[in-house]
């Protein structure tokens, strides 16, 4: 892994006996900063994580501090003002929490900068820059031979995502209760409180919050339906020099880039779990346009699973009564789970909070659900294409149920049941990771059916 930092080791716990006021699912920035809102008060909280602290979807970011995210103001229409808002407010509070606690992140004020390669979204990168005038951002003109057209703005930051992590968490470690490798296989509404089923026992709460990358319900909210999973392949390498800015493009084959003292960050690549689903091809893809790019290797590489909702807004708020969600960032997870933290800390102690209504998760529209039936029918495309061409995995059909067996290079056969047990998709070969993955909602399994990532909450079947 690229980005690393030695956490504060955690002692086990027991579960508790009485009744917790909050219990937070997950330990990434949206966990870790709602938590810290939250541990001035009286309240008795714990927060926990299926594995360790600060390494799930947050250790994978490229780390971006920005409010310019590509088009997306012209995208929003009339909530574009207060997104934009949003996301000012979001930085200011990271800036403050650092500044204040100390946090040692390596953070660096860069120059944020939206670009086009393409004669046609020229129009695209005026009509932002008309938008954030309006706003009195401020942005400026770029102008380079390599790009047809590109603004920037001045204002905005990168740092060390784990460190920014690490330094939280040693402030939480008075007031918090910390339960890493304890999965929640369930949660259950009983009287006045919550039943958090785990791994390591069974939790009262009366508050829970879901700050996890994919929440494993479907009622209430219908979430599923409302938003879909993108992927992307970053890439890294030592390049001896340091640029102070950050880049990303509007257009549709993805181009990011950002510095982190000697080493450059390339995302790119980006698609829908849907529309592509040979992720092999996808990794090298990804690898050979670093190499063309910038005439360098990757030393480090990844992918990234983002959350998108079909009206591009996060769901930030709650679900349900004392049942609150924080996810859907649309890869702008450093800026958006900052203000996450701010938003449910502020909704469960019955403060006012400015953008609840417009990220609530209950909102509904046409837009959030017609999507959906789009995504699923690329799915039916593509996998029924994947299943024709691949000679290794082989699959089988037994009793209407299809399974898969692979032999890897070692020669060891590896059978499962291509059935994700999140909500019953056929799952897809990776072939760079050696991973089962489920190109609709974004769980991962080892060769032998064993989760490696959520929402589905248990193993593969392996027997025939």
């Amino acid at each position: 892994m690229f980005w690393s930092v030695n956490f504060p080791s955690i002692p086990v716990l027991k579960p508790v006996d009485n009744i917790l006021d909050v219990g937070i699912i997950g330990g990434g920035i949206t966990g870790l900063s709602t938590a810290y809102y939250l541990e001035d008060t009286n309240l008795k909280l714990a927060l926990f994580d299926k594995g360790s602290i600060g390494q799930g979807v947050t250790s994978k970011t490229t780390a971006k501090i920005t409010y310019l995210q590509g088009d997306i103001y012209q995208k929003l229409g009339s909530r574009a003002k207060e997104y934009y808002l949003s996301q000012k407010q979001a930085i200011s509070e990271l800036l403050r929490i650092i500044e204040k606690e100390h946090i040692s992140c390596d953070l660096e004020q860069v120059s944020s900068i939206i670009f086009t390669l393409d004669d046609g979204n020229v129009s695209k990168i005026k009509r932002e820059k008309e938008l954030l005038d309006s706003f009195s951002a401020h942005p400026f003109d770029v102008f380079d031979a390599s790009i047809k057209a590109g603004i920037g703005v001045s204002d905005t930051y990168i740092f060390h995502p784990l460190k920014y992590l690490s330094g939280l968490s040693r402030l939480l470690f008075s007031n918090v209760m910390f339960y890493e490798n304890t999965l929640v296989q369930n949660i259950k509404r009983e009287n006045d409180y919550y039943l958090l089923q785990t791994t390591l026992g069974d939790f009262k709460v009366r508050n829970v919050v879901i700050a996890c990358h994919y929440p494993f319900f479907l009622y209430p909210n219908f979430f599923p339906l409302k938003t879909y999973i993108q992927r992307e392949y970053v890439n890294v390498a030592n390049v001896k020099k340091h640029e102070a800015y950050s880049a990303i493009n509007i257009d549709s084959c993805l181009h990011s880039i950002r510095y982190y003292k000697d080493y450059l960050i390339y995302g790119s690549n980006r698609h829908k779990l849907t529309s592509k689903i040979d992720y092999g091809k996808s990794y090298e893809k990804s690898r050979d346009d670093f190499k063309k790019y910038f005439h360098s290797s990757p030393e480090y590489t990844w992918m990234n699973q983002d959350i998108v909702s079909h009206d591009l807004l996060p769901f930030i708020g709650e679900v349900s009564p004392h049942l609150f969600l924080g996810t859907a960032y649309r890869g702008w997870g450093i800026t958006n789970g900052t203000l996450a933290g701010k938003i449910l800390s502020d909704l469960i102690l019955h403060k006012r909070s400015e953008f609840s209504s417009l990220f609530s998760p209950c909102r509904m529209s046409v837009s959030l659900f017609a999507n959906s039936f789009l995504g699923t029918f690329h799915y039916m495309k593509v996998y029924a294409e994947a299943l024709w061409k691949k000679n290794n995995p082989t699959y089988i059909r037994i009793n209407g149920v299809i399974y898969a067996i692979y032999k890897d290079k070692e020669h060891n056969i590896h059978k499962i049941r291509l059935l994700c047990p999140h909500m019953k998709c056929n799952l897809v070969f990776n072939s760079f990771d050696e991973t089962w993955d489920c190109p609709c909602h974004g769980s991962r399994f080892d060769l032998d059916g064993k989760l490696i990532e959520g929402p589905a909450k248990e193993d593969l079947k392996t027997s025939i």
